[in-house]
């Protein structure tokens, strides 16, 4: 499967969530007023409630488990840069968690005298019941096309972009000998910056490396090469470049 089918495929698994915990609140909710203990009944809900999304969760799993993160990364010729898209073993679970969420806007009620649900009859709370997920899940589809977040180096610095927020790192602000070497499933880096005001000491920047479809050993290898080596930095973004770096970075 290729990156960019595990990464649009991670949207019909949100809405997977998000569709199987509406039809539990309206279809199995009611079986559980039947059930007696009260105990049981609870322990029953909890669990079928907990399969809305665990399902979705480990079908996508499945689907993507020939998904891993390479050591290499992908060439933008025409930005003359290179690029870390976002992991879809990142996005795939945290959309499922928001679509499952957003499906708690979509309140139920008992309908008088029987042991059935439906959809609870208040304008507002429709409404909130429509409005919600419309925005969440469409907010999914957005970021899943925008290729959300990622990580580029080009010639100048390092742009870290965020779901709504861009950070941009020039490398002459980084401070060579960094990043430590991390672990493979480290969430974050730290990448020593100069201080904006002068006589103010180093800080660190945590570049989240936990949700970019790059090994995180290689993307630090990299980082460190161009702070500590400034000739090598017009030649980012070519291919040539990246063959290169396949044969000097580990």
């Amino acid at each position: 499967m290729s990156l960019r089918a595990a990464r649009l495929l991670v949207w019909p698994f949100a809405v997977a969530a998000f569709a199987l915990r509406v039809c539990a609140e309206l279809w199995f909710k009611p079986v559980t007023w039947r059930i007696d203990p009260s105990g049981v009944a609870l322990l029953v809900w909890v669990a079928v409630l907990s399969g809305t999304l665990l399902v979705p969760w480990a079908g996508y799993a499945l689907s993507t488990r020939s998904i891993r993160r390479p050591a290499t990364w992908q060439v933008d010729t025409d930005q003359n840069r290179f690029v870390a898209p976002a992991s879809p073993k990142w996005l795939g679970p945290w959309a499922m968690v928001l679509g499952w969420i957003a499906a708690a806007f979509v309140q139920t009620e008992r309908i008088a005298g029987e042991d059935r649900g439906q959809l609870v009859q208040i304008t507002g709370m429709l409404a909130l019941a429509i409005a919600v997920p419309a925005v969440v899940l469409g907010g999914i589809a957005i970021t899943l096309l925008l290729n959300r977040p990622l990580l580029a180096l080009d010639r100048d610095g390092i742009t870290a972009q965020g779901l709504v927020t861009r950070t941009v790192l020039r490398w002459d602000h980084l401070l060579p000998g960094g990043p430590p070497p991390p672990t493979r499933k480290a969430a974050s880096i730290p990448l020593m910056r100069l201080a904006a005001m002068p006589g103010k000491p180093p800080h660190a920047y945590p570049l989240p490396v936990g949700r970019l479809h790059v090994d995180p050993g290689f993307l630090a290898n990299t980082v460190r090469q161009y702070v500590e080596h400034p000739d090598r930095r017009t030649a980012i973004g070519t291919q040539r470049e990246l063959e290169r770096l396949h044969a000097t970075v580990t």
